[in-house]
Formats: structure tokens, sequence, C-alpha cells
């Protein structure tokens, strides 16, 4: 029998991945990865294309998770929320698809406009063409590929580093996006469970997470996810705790996106092996949905 290898946070090119949603299935499978989702950043278009009756994924026996990874407009830090199992035809869903793919293109925008005058860097109209005429929601990476492009850095990391978290923080109060309360909304309106992406990322002392979380909880989180590429083990065991604590559907993943964007982490095993996720109380909580 087949040991479990479960990765729940993935990437495909529908969002900022650089593997088709049939190339990321394919790695997963020769990975040993037996229950996966795809979670791409606002965006259902990569989990909606995949044809699970095709024969090397039904041969495989690999579990198909419908996923999802909204962000959500927060102060300081970063805010994403998972959503698993949702009904990707929900109408109420497809609209906050549809406003989140406005977003993020006037977030590109007015991002790239900021790197260009903070930083005299150039870039022409047929490097911004090429991403714009792309199917995937537009986002951050989009703007690191074409900085490497342009040798302005060596590295999508060095981009990010270089310019791509000042720009983001400097531009944070003019950019519109979702309020949690509305991730969690349409969530859970189309069906699907709810889960506090990496929380780390969040930035917050204890006090505040656990106050936001509180908050959270009310306003229909379901999960947290304890087991994360970023987590240190000291780190996974907190938040594990917390679920407990909390009555939190436990959820885990790789996040992975590619070697250009994040080099050193791979599906199944996270960021130099320190993912080993075998079971998950969130997909014992789908199973029984």
């Amino acid at each position: 029998m087949k040991e479990k290898k479960i990765d729940m946070h993935m990437h495909t090119n529908f969002s900022d991945g650089e593997l088709t949603p049939e190339e990321l299935i394919k790695r997963a499978i020769d990975h040993g990865v037996t229950t996966m989702a795809i979670t791409d950043h606002d965006t259902i278009k990569g989990i909606e294309s995949v044809d699970k009756e095709v024969p090397y994924i039904k041969e495989s026996g690999i579990e198909i998770w419908n996923g999802v990874e909204l962000s959500a407009k927060v102060p300081k830090g970063r805010m994403h929320i998972l959503g698993y199992g949702m009904n990707l035809q929900d109408p109420n869903l497809q609209e906050v698809m549809k406003n989140l793919k406005e977003i993020s293109l006037n977030s590109f925008i007015t991002m790239l406009e900021q790197v260009k005058r903070d930083y005299h860097l150039e870039i022409t109209y047929e490097d911004i063409l090429e991403v714009l005429t792309r199917e995937h929601n537009i986002g951050r990476p989009d703007i690191a590929r074409i900085l490497v492009k342009r040798g302005y850095a060596k590295t999508g990391k060095e981009a990010f580093q270089k310019y791509l978290v000042d720009v983001f923080n400097k531009t944070r109060p003019y950019r519109k996006g979702l309020s949690y309360e509305e991730c969690l909304e349409a969530i859970n309106k189309s069906g699907g469970v709810a889960v506090l992406a990496h929380p780390k990322s969040l930035e917050l002392s204890e006090k505040e997470f656990l106050i936001l979380l509180r908050d959270m909880i009310k306003k229909g989180l379901k999960g947290i996810e304890a087991y994360h590429s970023s987590h240190t083990k000291e780190e996974m065991a907190y938040y594990e705790q917390i679920a407990k604590e909390y009555n939190l559907l436990i959820s885990g993943g790789s996040d992975y996106h590619g070697k250009i964007i994040k080099p050193d982490i791979e599906v199944g095993s996270g960021k130099k092996n320190n993912l080993k996720i075998k079971q998950l109380t969130l997909v014992d909580y789908l199973h029984k949905k």
C-alpha cells in the first residue's frame, strides 16, 4: 500500500506558479503525493481546467481537491486565506473571481509604476504587454520576471529583496483588495472550507494574532495551515497546538511555485524536506462533507 503524502498548497501558471496544472499534477505524482490541492492566488481558472478523468491522473489514484488562495487587505504583513472544496460554479464565487482579476491588474500597474519611479528602471511597453496578454492572474512575480529579463536582478528572489518588498509596502495604502470578512464569506457561501494560510506571514505578536484569530473564527474561519515550508518545527508545533485549542482543522502544504520564484521549495516535501505530511484533519473533514 502506497504511503500517504499530502500537499494542500500549490500554484500553477494560472497565478504565479511556473507549471501548467497538468505539469504540476504530474510532478506531484512523480514525487509521491497521493492527496493534493491546486490553490492559485485569487483565481480558480487553473483547477477549473483540470480533467480528473485523463488516464495518467486516474491511473495514479491521486486525489485532487478544488482550492484557491485569496489575498486579504491588511495594514501590515500578508494575509492569505485558503479555500477548499468549493463549488466552482457558484455565481457569487465567480463574481468574486472576476473582481479579483481587476484588482490584481490595478495592483500590478500601481507597483510597476512605483518600481520605475523609485529606481529609474527602463521597462518597455512590450514587457508589460507580454504579461497582460497571458491568461493567469497577475502579481508581483510577473514584475520580478520582467526585472530579471531586463537584467535588473539575477533571480526572482533577488528582485523581491532588492525592489518588490519595499514597493509592496509603499503602495499598500493605495491598492484595492478584499477584507478577510469578504474572503471568508466567498469561500463559505460556495460550500468551501476557509483556512488561514501560513499565519507567520501576518507579522503579528502572539496577542495580536490570537485577537485576530478569534474574530476570524466568528466570521467563518474553519482551519489553520500549521504545516508550511516557511515554518520552523517549533512554529509548526505552536500552530498545531493553537488549532487544537480553538477547535480548528489543520492543513499544510509546500506552497510550491517552481524553480524561479521559490527554487528551494519542492512539491510534497517543502523546504529542504521540512514537510512530511501523512494526515490532515482538513482532508478527513473534506471526505465527510
